[in-house]
C-alpha cells in the first residue's frame, strides 16, 4: 500500500495532503525515525516535536507507518473493514487540530501508539483497547452514540479478544453529574445505564472540549448551538463542575 492509497481510504483532507507533500519530506529520514519508534517511542516523540512543524510531520511518519501495519493485518486475517475503521482516526484528528489550534498535521500525536502497536482496534461504534485483562472502550466522534450499535461492537470484541476480558470505560460521558442534563432515555444515557462508575476524576475537562470542541478560561464565551451545548453551558454557569467517570461493563 502506496502513502497517497492510504490517505484516500481514511478520506483524509486534500488541504492535509498538500501541505505534507509541499514539505518533500526524506524517505530515509522517515525510516529513520520508525526505527527510533521500535526502539524507544519517547524518544521517537521527542526527535520529531524538535521540527515547528511537527503536527506535519507526525502525520507523514504515521501515514508510513500505517501502511506497514498494514501488511500485519493481512498475516493476522484481519479485515480491511477493521483497518481502515481503525485507521480513520487520523483523518478525524487532523480535523481536530485543525478547529482547535488551527494548524494541519496531527497534534495528539501520543495517541496513535496504540493503531501502531496493535492494541487498538475499532469494531463497528466503538474502539477497544487492549491493555492486559481489561478492555478500555472509547468512542469515536462523529456518530451517534446508539447502544444497539455499541452492543453490537461489544460483542465483536469479544470474539476477537475472548469473553473473559474485563470492560472499563473512561470518559466523560459516565460523569455522575451528567444525569442532570442528560435524560435517561437519550442516547447518552443508555449508554449510561449499562455502566457502573467505580472512580471519578474530576481534574478532566473533557466534557467542555467535546462539547463545545475547544475548553476556554470564560465560561460565557461558549457557544449555544447545540441543546446539549446551551444545557452544559448553563450547568458550569451556574458553579457545577464536570469531569470523567471511570467504570466497568455491567
Amino acid at each position: 500500500m502506496t502513502v497517497n492509497e492510504f490517505w484516500n481510504g481514511i478520506n483524509l483532507q486534500e488541504k492535509q495532503k498538500e501541505a505534507v507533500l509541499k514539505k518533500n519530506f526524506d524517505k530515509d529520514e522517515c525510516k529513520h525515525l520508525y526505527e527510533l519508534y521500535k526502539e524507544n517511542h519517547n524518544k521517537f516523540f521527542e526527535e520529531v516535536l524538535k521540527n515547528d512543524d511537527y503536527e506535519l510531520w507526525f502525520l507523514w511518519i504515521y501515514s508510513h507507518m500505517a501502511c506497514e501495519v498494514y501488511d500485519l493485518y493481512v498475516e493476522a486475517n484481519i479485515s480491511d473493514k477493521v483497518f481502515w475503521d481503525t485507521f480513520t482516526d487520523i483523518h478525524l484528528w487532523c480535523e481536530n487540530a485543525e478547529k482547535e489550534f488551527e494548524v494541519l498535521g496531527i497534534k495528539e500525536y501520543e495517541w496513535f501508539y496504540r493503531h501502531i502497536d496493535m492494541v487498538l482496534f475499532r469494531f463497528g461504534r466503538l474502539q477497544f483497547e487492549n491493555t492486559g485483562r481489561e478492555i478500555n472502550i472509547h468512542i469515536p466522534q462523529g456518530a451517534p452514540l446508539i447502544w444497539e450499535e455499541c452492543e453490537r461492537s461489544i460483542a465483536m470484541a469479544k470474539e476477537f479478544w475472548g469473553e473473559d476480558k474485563i470492560f472499563v470505560c473512561h470518559s466523560w460521558l459516565l460523569f455522575p453529574g451528567l444525569e442532570e442534563v442528560i435524560h435517561k432515555d437519550s442516547n447518552i444515557g443508555k449508554f449510561r445505564s449499562h455502566f457502573e462508575v467505580v472512580k471519578i476524576d474530576f481534574k478532566e475537562r473533557e466534557a467542555e472540549w467535546r462539547v463545545f470542541g475547544k475548553v476556554l478560561k470564560n465560561i460565557s464565551d461558549y457557544p449555544e448551538e447545540t441543546s446539549l451545548q446551551r444545557k452544559i453551558k448553563q450547568y458550569l454557569l451556574n458553579g457545577k463542575t464536570l469531569g470523567n467517570g471511570y467504570a466497568i461493563l455491567r
